[in-house]
């Protein structure tokens, strides 16, 4: 998490990363769609970090998603996939020197990265073990499409609170205040995300369970 530093300017930029199940360190290469339903929303197009692993049997794929899927810090548990996702807030804000402050505009980023195991059937593998694999890839992409969901919905509800926020007695108490606003956010949808793992068993409710 990047904390907003440096004093008061007429450009201000607040960027904090947050993170469901994976440290971060792959988020690139994204294109930026604006909300339709708030065009102060921008909703990047996700992208897809895979991790390489071989085998010829379900238990071979089986044993190497345990041994090298995304760690789960809070946890301490492999997951066969995760999603890595991130909050970017650009605003400008300005008013009476001495007086007061205010945000002019805000602009809320959020940015998804899904972590996907990546196979590649070695020659003569099964058409039942391909077929397996691939429902297996399709309900792990549902249930991570539920994480990206939560960032969308704490993305909203974060635009939705600095956009609320009264003028401040200065641009640097706006900057601070609007950091609680962001941790208030963050604490309270990595419950949400908590939750939709625990009704979810981690995707194995929605068919994620491999073999």
């Amino acid at each position: 998490m990047n904390q907003p530093s440096g004093q008061p300017t007429p450009r201000k930029s607040m960027h904090t990363q947050w993170l469901a199940g994976l440290m971060s360190g792959c988020i690139v290469g994204y294109a930026l769609i604006s909300s339709a339903a708030d065009p102060d929303l921008i909703v990047a197009t996700p992208t897809t970090s895979p991790y390489k692993i071989q085998g010829k049997t379900a238990a071979e794929l089986r044993s190497q998603m345990s041994q090298l899927g995304p760690l789960n810090p809070d946890e301490g548990k492999r997951f066969d996939a995760s999603t890595v996702w991130d909050l970017d807030a650009q605003f400008t804000s300005g008013g009476k020197k001495g007086v007061s402050c205010k945000f002019k505009t805000i602009t809320v980023t959020v940015k998804t990265t899904f972590i996907l195991p990546d196979w590649t059937p070695p020659s003569g593998t099964p058409q039942a073990l391909t077929d397996r694999w691939k429902k297996h890839l399709a309900a792990l992409q549902t249930h991570e499409d539920g994480h990206k969901q939560l960032g969308i919905d704490a993305g909203n509800n974060f635009l939705t609170q600095l956009k609320a926020m009264p003028p401040a007695p200065s641009c640097d108490a706006l900057q601070k205040a609007a950091a609680q606003k962001r941790d208030a956010v963050k604490a309270a949808f990595k419950q949400k995300h908590k939750a939709y793992d625990a009704t979810t068993n981690h995707g194995a409710n929605q068919g994620a369970v491999f073999p």
